[in-house]
């Protein structure tokens, strides 16, 4: 028989799931997702159940079956198409946020009930923290998904590894400061402690995420310059040297045969009956024909050669 443990870890980690899909770009199908969600709940749950059963020591229980939701990694790493240090980021992001809602929730049923034996309140824990976890997820829907989704986009792996060390770390302190067995569910001296660590957690977070932004920004902003460089330095129809750039670099070659004597080639090309082609065809036709000449011209050339590309007069 199901216990309501059990039915509320399951909303728990449907809603994590949910919040994911919301926070990460999915590449398969929903009929794909939702067999693997199924696949993947069952061993996770199913392993918990055995090692429940079989191992007496509370504190080595709760780590292994913290260990087998980390297999929820694999759901994420076959439905959705970003790298698995931007999964990892997310994953450890919605558990960490997760635990804090667990956490707001003992203390909430606490105040409610007005006693302190975990006994007396823990079906109203797990009521108030799937409501919790709803919430999460329709603030996540409205107001987080497409800024996250475009920072997530911009930032490098390198970087999001190292941002992905305060979640973890994070997540590992929740945890380790509070049990989930029946005689104790939390171990904070008072809500005003809990109220403290809470804050603690969440401005680091916070702070992680600017840093993010920050990083996405700047690399945002070297992007667009480096779009614009090349615009000004390139013709937009053929994608060829543009005529200032060529003269510079017509300029540049002349500095370096005068100063080591390093000789260069100028050739200079034209198309016979080009204007013939526009008046009978059309210019549509003619921007055809630059752009299939401008190619085979960047194809014929050597790579070494790749920064003298000619241009079309």
């Amino acid at each position: 028989m199901l216990s309501p443990y059990m039915i509320s870890s399951f909303f728990i980690s449907l809603f994590c799931v949910l919040t994911a899909h919301r926070l990460l770009t999915r590449n398969k199908t929903i009929k794909f997702c939702i067999v693997t969600y199924i696949l993947n709940t069952l061993f996770i749950f199913l392993g918990s159940i055995y090692i429940i059963k079989h191992i007496q020591n509370p504190a080595m229980v709760r780590y292994l079956v913290y260990c087998f939701a980390f297999l929820y990694i694999v759901y994420l790493c076959l439905v959705f198409e970003e790298s698995i240090s931007k999964k990892v980021f997310t994953m450890f992001s919605i558990w960490l946020f997760t635990t804090i809602a667990l956490l707001t929730a003992i203390q909430s049923a606490q105040l409610i009930s007005g006693t302190s034996n975990v006994k007396y309140f823990q079906n109203l824990i797990y009521i108030f923290r799937n409501c919790i976890q709803i919430l999460l997820l329709i603030i996540v829907c409205f107001w987080i998904s497409k800024p996250y989704k475009s920072i997530l986009s911009l930032v490098s792996d390198k970087t999001i590894r190292y941002m992905s060390l305060y979640p973890v770390i994070a997540f590992l302190l929740l945890i380790t400061n509070f049990t989930t067995s029946p005689e104790r569910l939390a171990n904070f001296n008072s809500i005003y402690d809990m109220l403290l660590f809470l804050v603690f957690i969440i401005l680091g977070y916070v702070f992680v995420f600017a840093g993010i932004s920050s990083a996405s920004k700047i690399i945002s902003l070297q992007y667009d310059m480096e779009k614009l460089e090349l615009i000004s330095k390139t013709d937009p129809l053929t994608g060829l040297l543009n005529r200032r750039n060529i003269i510079e670099k017509i300029e540049n070659e002349i500095v370096k045969y005068k100063i080591n004597k390093i000789k260069f080639a100028l050739i200079i090309a034209d198309i016979d009956f080009f204007k013939k082609v526009n008046d009978t065809f059309g210019h549509d036709c003619g921007d055809r024909v630059l752009k299939s000449i401008s190619k085979n011209l960047q194809d014929a050339v050597r790579e070494q050669m790749m920064d003298l590309r000619c241009q079309l007069l």
